[in-house]
């Protein structure tokens, strides 16, 4: 394995898990999930959500942003989504 990329494989590994314990391939909850996989798995969602995709045009930024916040402290860490509303809403 390349070296310098090994605190990063916690990413893809990880970016399913869920702040409630739902996620998956482990079932890893809160604190548990690495600080990396919890902010990418907020801004992979949001951009998914933002985006066209084959089966539904980009949802509009008010819609993607009522359901980060409707997940905070489900799908996402309460505090990633603190963080990330205010850098969003600049």
């Amino acid at each position: 394995p390349i070296e310098y990329l090994r605190r990063a494989i916690d990413i893809p590994y990880c970016h399913h898990e869920k702040w409630d314990g739902t996620g998956y391939p482990r079932g890893l909850k809160g604190k548990q999930i690495p600080l990396s996989a919890r902010i990418f798995a907020l801004v992979d969602v949001w951009d998914a959500l933002r985006s066209d995709r084959p089966y539904r045009p980009a949802w509009s930024n008010e819609k993607a942003l009522n359901y980060i916040k409707e997940e905070s402290g489900k799908s996402f860490d309460p505090e990633i989504v603190e963080i990330f509303l205010k850098m969003i809403e600049l």
